[in-house]
């Protein structure tokens, strides 16, 4: 019986760190929303769409102009003041892989911008799944 619950324990310890392996780091996600930052401000739009989700296109030409419009903003030049939270899933069963959810504050055009970037890593890809910006 020792034996068979020994052998349990060995099979628990393996699976939980093999689940472990597929979540996405915080250094990850940082230099991917980075890299994705730059093609906004080079208004590289088509590049800038190679950091989205294969489950979420967009046309990020559009979202983008429609706001500088609207909020009187040039994401020319975009500057990270502060991270302000994050939040990170090893599995959730809405996307079926990983999330995780970096909340800052960004410049741009002298105004204060709270954006949320949430990435996803699944079976389908990898890139950002949902972009939230207010404008305080």
């Amino acid at each position: 019986m020792k034996k068979i619950a020994c052998v349990f324990v060995v099979l628990m310890v393996v699976f939980s760190f093999s689940a472990c392996s597929g979540g996405i780091s915080g250094d990850e996600a940082k230099s991917h929303i980075n890299g994705f930052l730059e093609k906004i401000e080079a208004e590289d739009y088509e590049a800038a769409e190679e950091f989205l989700h294969p489950e979420r296109p967009g046309d990020l030409q559009e979202f983008f102009e429609a706001l500088e419009s609207e909020e009187n903003v040039d994401f020319s030049s975009i500057n990270i003041e502060k991270y302000t939270g994050f939040k990170s899933s090893m599995y959730d069963s809405s996307v079926g892989g990983s999330t995780y959810s970096l909340t800052m504050k960004i410049a741009a055009s002298d105004k204060i911008i709270r954006m949320e970037i949430e990435i996803v890593k699944n079976d389908n890809g990898y890139g950002i799944y949902n972009l939230d910006i207010d404008f305080d």
